[in-house]
């Protein structure tokens, strides 16, 4: 019987042990799940969003006018780097509004196309 008891107090440490461990590595996953993004413009008429995303959860990067009127939605799931190209040739000149965010992030930048 003891030796029951004994290996019963062991299974129940374990999984006591185990349980906490990975709640541990699920809040170190949710606090890394940061991004590092840029957005940029390297040639006329053309805009880059670039982002490294870490963790789980998806990245919204979102194209909007000052209206708010939203001309680009895409969600970004998984582990992933990317790097986005934006022809705006045929978009009329004026402000528009880039932004990259997930549930911890958020860039936003106003770039002016003439």
């Amino acid at each position: 019987m003891k030796a029951s008891l004994k290996f019963l107090v062991v299974v129940v440490f374990a999984t006591v042990a185990n349980v906490a461990l990975a709640n541990v590595d699920k809040a170190n996953e949710e606090k890394s799940a940061e991004v590092k993004a840029q957005i940029f413009s390297a040639k006329k008429d053309m805009i880059y969003v670039q982002l490294e995303k870490a963790g789980k959860g998806k990245v919204i990067i979102e194209i909007s006018d000052l209206q708010g009127h939203i001309l680009h939605y895409e969600a970004v799931k998984d582990k992933t780097k990317v790097l986005k190209r934006f022809d705006i040739s045929n978009l009329p000149a004026g402000a528009y509004i880039y932004e990259v965010s997930n549930d911890y992030y958020s860039l936003r930048k106003k770039i002016e196309k003439e």
